[in-house]
């Protein structure tokens, strides 16, 4: 059954079921599905906001017009990336049924391919996700910036987590080819979201007024 067949409880309740599937992979695609959801959503009530007549009345109208076209594209984008993960986290769970389930659907050299191809692909939409949120955090109205942040967070454990995977499942490859080729698109990933964790979660972890960590927590 689909992810989209599913309320959120009847979801987790399989996941924590005997079946084999859904499993790790589609919860980490939902987890970066969720971060998107968020983002789109501090989009959503910026624009909202930006809209009412009182609202920076004294503000450039070509400053304003320029922010709320990167908002609405944004919007569309984090859109389309939560769509793909949705989808990611469906073949997932089809890989998990073949591989586990009993039902095999291919060839065994096929099968690994796509269990390093899915959370790979599911790492590349997250990092999109997570840049996403660098941006809806800096330009979202403080009452829902904060969600923003909250949807990085959620896009940073989908990458992490699915790297994680790809690592473990890369060993099992014998086409050396094929492996070459997704160690190159892990080394992007991987550079494109250390850079942007430092966008995102520096602010969250530097201590207030420059002053020493360890005195915060009376050290």
């Amino acid at each position: 059954m689909a992810s989209d067949e599913r309320t959120i409880d009847e979801y987790l309740a399989a996941i924590a079921s005997e079946q084999v599937a859904p499993a790790g992979g589609s919860a980490v695609a939902i987890a970066g599905a969720m971060g998107a959801a968020l983002c789109e959503m501090v989009c959503i009530h910026t624009l909202a906001a930006r809209d009412e007549p009182d609202r920076d009345p004294d503000a450039n109208a070509a400053t304003r017009a320029d922010g709320e076209a990167t908002l609405r594209e944004l919007r569309t984008d984090l859109e389309r990336e939560r769509h793909r993960l949705l989808a990611l986290a469906d073949g997932d769970a089809e890989l998990v049924e073949d591989l586990f389930g009993g039902g095999a659907n291919g060839s065994t050299a096929r099968l690994r391919k796509r269990a390093t191809g899915i959370p790979l692909a599911i790492a590349e939409a997250s990092v999109t996700v997570l840049d996403g949120a660098t941006i809806a955090s800096e330009r979202g109205r403080p009452g829902v910036a904060a969600d923003a942040t909250t949807g990085a967070y959620l896009a940073d454990a989908a990458i992490r987590a699915s790297l994680a995977t790809v690592r473990t499942n890369l060993e099992t490859l014998s086409d050396d080819e094929f492996a070459a080729d997704v160690a190159e698109r892990m080394a992007t990933i991987e550079a494109a979201a250390a850079a942007l964790r430092t966008e995102a979660f520096d602010a969250d972890f530097a201590p207030p007024n420059g002053s020493d960590p360890a005195e915060q927590d009376g050290r």
